[in-house]
């Protein structure tokens, strides 16, 4: 799906947003927008989609989006049961880049920070003893008003620019090509592939849902994400079977082929690939660390 420009409305007056959100499912389409964002998800899991990185994101999860990087939150299908009493929640934080004035990040006590907002137009995940200090942080900052926000902000910040508990997400050489004309289209094909890893997916299909031609469709997909429409179906896969290597009993070749992958050799070598280990090895690592 094609990211949407869109426009974080908060008021004129005042520049940083913070937003504690609780939904039945995350509802945002992928999209971009020129402000700053940080996401702390305190309740859900599904797929993420930040450029052209995808993966699972589970509860405890936050991220940094430097501005006009594409992205999106999609839950588990779970989430959509008309029986569902599963929550969405998480806390959102919301600024332009250039709030503190073009003069403060040419200070050279603001060095370390102007570099940070450089890397984080990759996005930037937290890990470790930082992803709970920051989580701590964002949660005191609800609660904060006037200049204690704004103060707070900066600790959170500062926290960041210092950490190196964290990884990027998109790649280093990631840019973007979406246009408005086609906002839609790359969407409607990312939610079809979520709802339909587990089976064959042809590219009549997916083509149909941008009125393209097969062939068009695959140049198109590959302009605007960086990678072919197969490597994106196979990491979708791949996330899930992780996932499935987390939670369920089954033998990996079940797991395999419930998450749409007819031939274990390739699936053994795209995990390594896409995982760096073996998915017996991944799933090892999985139970000890439960130890």
């Amino acid at each position: 799906m094609k990211p949407i420009l869109s426009k974080v409305t908060a008021p004129t007056e005042n520049l940083l947003s913070i937003v504690e959100r609780c939904e039945p499912y995350f509802t945002n389409v992928f999209h971009f927008h020129e402000e700053c964002e940080l996401v702390y998800v305190t309740e859900s899991h599904g797929k993420r989609i930040i450029g052209n990185n995808i993966e699972n994101f589970d509860k405890g999860d936050i991220v940094f989006l430097g501005a006009n990087l594409p992205h999106v939150w999609y839950n588990d299908k779970e989430y959509f049961s008309p029986e569902s009493q599963l929550k969405a929640r998480s806390i959102v934080v919301y600024f332009p880049q250039d709030i503190f004035g073009e003069r403060f990040f040419n200070l050279e006590e603001t060095r370390q920070l102007s570099d940070f907002f450089i890397r984080a137009r990759r996005g930037i995940k937290l890990q470790g003893q930082t992803q709970k200090k920051v989580a701590r942080e964002m949660k005191n900052l609800l609660d904060k008003k006037g200049l204690d926000r704004i103060v707070g902000l900066f600790s959170i910040l500062q926290i960041f620019s210092e950490t190196s508990e964290f990884r990027y997400l998109a790649n280093t050489n990631y840019s973007h090509a979406y246009n408005q004309k086609d906002n839609h289209k790359i969407d409607r094909v990312f939610r079809f592939v979520l709802a339909n890893y587990h089976r064959n997916i042809s590219l009549d299909e997916v083509a149909a849902l941008t009125s393209l031609t097969p062939q068009s469709f695959c140049r198109f997909f590959k302009n605007r994400t960086r990678k072919s429409f197969i490597q994106f179906v196979n990491e979708v896969r791949i996330g899930q079977v992780c996932r499935k290597l987390a939670e369920e009993e089954w033998t990996v070749a079940e797991i395999a082929y419930s998450c749409g992958f007819s031939n274990l050799s390739n699936f053994n070598r795209f995990f390594k690939e896409a995982v760096g280990q073996t998915p017996r090895g991944y799933r090892q690592d999985l139970l000890l660390a439960k130890q």
